[in-house]
């Protein structure tokens, strides 16, 4: 039974895990195509209806119940895209869902690009100080997050509201600071310098400056990526400037290039109707009114479809220009009208008063009265102008206190930061100064230490050498007891034996048989002599070897665990090797050994001595747990050993692999 439940909770984390990994592979893939989609509806060089469709398809697929930042941004694209593309019905729904959504998950940088497309949404429908509201809100936000690039963009969205409410000359001033914004932040932020100086041009064009108007759309030019929309939308300013200019030519030349472009149609359609209509207008001027009024019939039905587009009302003029010129008296006057009621919807004074001028110019029976409602209108405007002015003069002041308030904050930020930074810099230096004498202080117990052991170290050598002195002795001694005692007596007993070669009778066998007595005597005393050179061989070697040899015996009886084994070149002379070599080897060992006991929990362990060209090496090998030798240690006891390798003017070289195994490989050079 206990199988089974294991068996089915394994089976279900396996479902749990491979289900959590599909819908994130599937929530990759939406993000992936939405983010596809919105690229291709930014994309200016393909077709407008097509970067329509990817627009609405990327919105289709945005789960809205998902409110995290990616969401939110590409909610926001999406409202900037359909404002582009002239889809202003769903840039208010765009709008209205940023702002709820950004406001329910408190995103600060949400709720600035929802204020951003409501005040887009706001200039469509001619709601300018609305528009200029939402917008100041934006910037306030943006101005708070030091989100410059976002500030930058909202300039100039503040820019064309004042170019709605006709404040050319303020407009421009908000257009000239942002163009000095924008070379201080990031100069090659050639998207948004293009709308600058294009709108820069448009307002000098509303003040009948056309010149200023020309150089500045050119100037715009240099920053259009060479992205076609971009050039059709200068080549149709341009080319309206030239009309106002009355040279005919040189607008024509511009008018050329836009109809005769096969990809203006596709890409930009309104840039595309509105050269024809530019063009009919030319012809008109020209005296040429060959293909009219048909151009102007099939950009008015083009408009009609797209009755938020504006740009309607200035063809209606020209076909009331057109049947003024033809003397057409009540067409002219009822394209006039139209015209008028077109402005009207959009609420534009400028196109108003454009109407307002042409329905004068045909209506000579209604001059008087429509020249009233002229004056009238331009006076309202002059009005309305100096309101929104002092409106955005107001917007202006406290936009500047916030910032007057940003910059004391940081100020006073700085000032914090300085002082702390006083103080944690002193604080620092006696921390280091404290530490430093620390140091100072177990350097000195340390070179203490070391020379103790030299001195001890010393002491065990010349115990040792006493011991080889007497062994020395002892093995003089044993020699002459050899030479002197038993080979003498062997000898003596060789010469006594030898009669036996000539004779062989009972009395010389029965006198031999007694040296046979000697023989065992001596036999004996060879014994005990070997038995003592064989006690000898246990105990006689090299000091350092015995000294290493007593030290791993003693740590595999104390850590039977752990075993351990050692291993010495043979053509290692350590009588030739210096005692202070010897001796930090001999710690360093010991130190190791102690680390290993202490922190490996290793089954094996290998300690070698090898003789390397001029170096004695030194390694210390085990199968443990390992550790990172860059990590700091509490411990003293690696800092030890690479002080005395330091010391020695060595090389120390810690290799260690987690779980697996530690070693510590030394070289000492000899001379």
């Amino acid at each position: 039974m206990s199988r089974l439940l294991f068996f089915i909770s394994i089976v279900l984390v396996l479902l749990s895990s491979c289900t959590s990994k599909t819908i994130d592979n599937t929530a990759n893939a939406t993000n992936d195509s939405i983010k596809k989609y919105l690229e291709l509806a930014g994309n200016y060089t393909i077709a407008f209806d097509k970067r329509r469709q990817c627009n609405d398809k990327a919105y289709s697929m945005i789960d809205l119940k998902k409110n995290d930042s990616l969401t939110l941004n590409n909610l926001f694209i999406i409202g900037v895209n359909n404002y582009n593309l002239k889809q202003f019905k769903k840039l208010q729904s765009n709008s209205k869902e940023l702002l709820n959504l950004s406001v329910i998950s408190k995103n600060q940088f949400g709720i600035g690009n929802a204020y951003k497309l409501i005040g887009l949404d706001l200039t469509t429908r001619s709601l300018n100080e609305e528009a200029l509201e939402s917008f100041k809100k934006s910037k306030k936000i943006f101005l708070k997050l030091k989100a410059t690039k976002r500030i930058i963009a909202i300039n100039k969205d503040i820019a064309q509201v004042q170019s709605y409410s006709c404040d050319f000359l303020g407009s421009n001033k908000t257009l000239f600071e942002n163009v000095k914004l924008i070379n201080r932040f990031d100069k090659n932020l050639n998207s948004i310098m293009y709308l600058n100086y294009s709108l820069i041009a448009s307002n000098f064009s509303s003040l009948k400056d056309f010149k200023n108007s020309i150089k500045y759309e050119k100037k715009a030019l240099n920053y259009s990526g060479n992205l076609l929309y971009n050039i059709f939308s200068s080549y149709f300013s341009i080319a309206y400037s030239y009309i106002d200019l009355k040279e005919y030519n040189k607008a024509n030349y511009y008018i050329d290039l836009l109809l005769h472009n096969p990809k203006t149609k596709l890409i930009d359609p309104y840039a595309y109707y509105s050269a024809k209509s530019a063009q009919g207008y030319v012809k008109i001027m020209q005296n040429d009114i060959s293909n009219l009024p048909e151009i102007f019939f099939e950009v008015d039905n083009y408009y009609a479809k797209n009755d938020n587009w504006g740009g309607q009302e200035s063809n209606q003029i020209y076909l009331s220009e057109y049947y003024l010129k033809v003397n057409d008296t009540l067409k002219a006057i009822k394209y006039a009208k139209s015209a008028l009621a077109l402005s009207r919807g959009y609420k534009n004074p400028s196109s108003i008063l454009f109407s307002l001028n042409q329905l004068i110019k045909v209506d000579k029976l209604n001059a008087s009265k429509n020249a009233q409602e002229y004056i009238r209108v331009s006076d309202s405007m002059q009005i309305a102008e100096r309101n929104f002015r002092d409106k955005f003069a107001r917007i202006a002041y406290e936009i500047d206190e916030i910032v007057q308030e940003k910059d004391k904050a940081i100020n006073q930020k700085w000032l914090t930061v300085s002082v702390l930074g006083v103080v944690i810099l002193i604080i620092t230096l006696l921390l280091v100064i404290s530490r430093q004498r620390n140091k100072q202080k177990e350097l000195q117990l340390l070179q203490e230490q070391q020379r103790a052991n030299e001195e001890v170290y010393e002491l065990m050598l010349a115990q040792k050498s006493k011991e080889e002195a007497i062994r020395k002795n002892e093995k003089k001694r044993i020699a002459l007891e050899l030479h002197d005692g038993v080979m003498n007596k062997l000898a003596s007993t060789r010469l006594n034996l030898d009669v036996l070669k000539y004779k062989k009778d009972p009395q010389t066998i029965e006198k031999c048989v007694s040296h046979i007595a000697e023989i065992y005597k001596i036999e004996q005393e060879i014994r005990n002599i070997t038995h003592d050179l064989n006690q000898e061989a246990f105990v006689i070697g090299n000091s350092f070897s015995t000294l290493i040899n007593d030290f791993i015996n003693t740590q595999n009886s104390a850590y039977p665990k752990t075993q351990f084994k050692l291993e010495i070149e043979e053509a290692i002379s350590w009588s030739s090797i210096s005692s202070t070599i010897k001796m930090n080897l001999f710690r360093i060992v010991q130190e190791a050994t102690h680390n290993i006991n202490k922190f490996a929990n290793a089954k094996n362990v290998v300690i070698s001595f090898v003789l390397d060209e001029n170096n004695i090496c030194l390694s210390v090998t085990d199968n443990g747990k390992g550790f990172d030798p860059e990590m700091p240690t509490d411990g003293i006891g690696l800092n030890n050993m690479k002080l005395r390798v330091k010391n020695l003017k060595g090389n120390l070289v810690i290799q260690s692999i987690m779980n697996k195994s530690t070693s510590i490989n030394i070289a000492i050079p000899l001379k």
